[in-house]
């Protein structure tokens, strides 16, 4: 895969449901023909279908440099049906998703226009977008009544609100193995985050397990003599809290 450059918008053309994600992920995983995405969301979960790492086959012209998300919905859909809901639960989820990548791979925060998708530059764009610069598809997803606007405001709000200054002392329970992959999100995600930045390493707050997460936790293991698995496991949760900071 090239250098990142870009974070492509697609809409998944399945009704909205609770299991959709998975239902997506699914057919990625058994179809006979090349199609796949970074992620597939739905209002309820964010399923890892392809590593950043490796290029998923979802919009011709921009597979090498982009990453793919997948949203549960139509391209039909017009502006109110993107924010109804449903689809604002979607869009929480694929906001914190796309801050992650945004902060890895220094993205802006932009749409970019038709002209600019061509010169190279640097933002997030639409499967429609890439269909009309490089004309190696025909999809117009996820549409023109996808809220652009209320979607990246989301996307900022992830970032600007990485540190929310709650002051955990004592640890909290650990419940699960944090892991990628499978990717892991949710709370206890970003309370191990928000912990180890108070700890002052460089992570982002976005509720999202990813490469980044899984290095910086190798690390904090290699400096507690820890074995470096890069999963969280019980014993460098605890770490977390009640190993002094050097």
């Amino acid at each position: 895969m090239s250098p990142i450059r870009l974070i492509v918008m697609h809409s998944m053309e399945w009704a909205e449901k609770g299991t959709t994600a998975e239902d997506c992920a699914r057919m990625f995983a058994t179809m006979a023909r090349p199609a796949s995405a970074h992620v597939c969301v739905d209002n309820d979960s964010v399923v890892r279908c392809v590593a950043d790492r490796d290029t998923a086959w979802a919009a011709p012209g921009a597979n090498a440099d982009g990453l793919q998300m997948e949203l549960a919905g139509f391209a039909r859909q017009k502006r109110e049906d993107w924010l109804d809901s449903y689809s604002r639960d979607l869009l929480k989820q694929a906001a914190a998703v796309a801050a992650g990548w945004a902060k890895l791979y220094k993205i802006p925060i932009r749409k970019l226009s038709q002209a600019e998708l061509r010169a190279g530059r640097r933002g997030f764009t639409s499967h429609m977008d890439v269909s009309a610069v490089y004309k190696r598809s025909d999809h117009g997803d996820p549409g023109t009544g996808f809220p652009w606007d209320v979607f990246l405001a989301m996307v900022k709000d992830v970032l600007s609100g990485e540190d929310d200054g709650d002051d955990e002392i004592v640890a909290p329970k650990w419940t699960r193995p944090l892991s990628t992959p499978p990717t892991t999100k949710g709370t206890d995600v970003r309370i191990w985050q928000r912990q180890m930045r108070k700890r002052g390493w460089n992570i982002t707050v976005d509720g999202w397990y990813g490469p980044a997460d899984e290095e910086i936790c190798k690390k904090f293991q290699r400096e507690k003599g820890l074995p470096a698995t890069g999963v969280v496991d019980a014993k460098t949760w605890a770490a977390a809290w009640t190993e002094p900071i050097t």
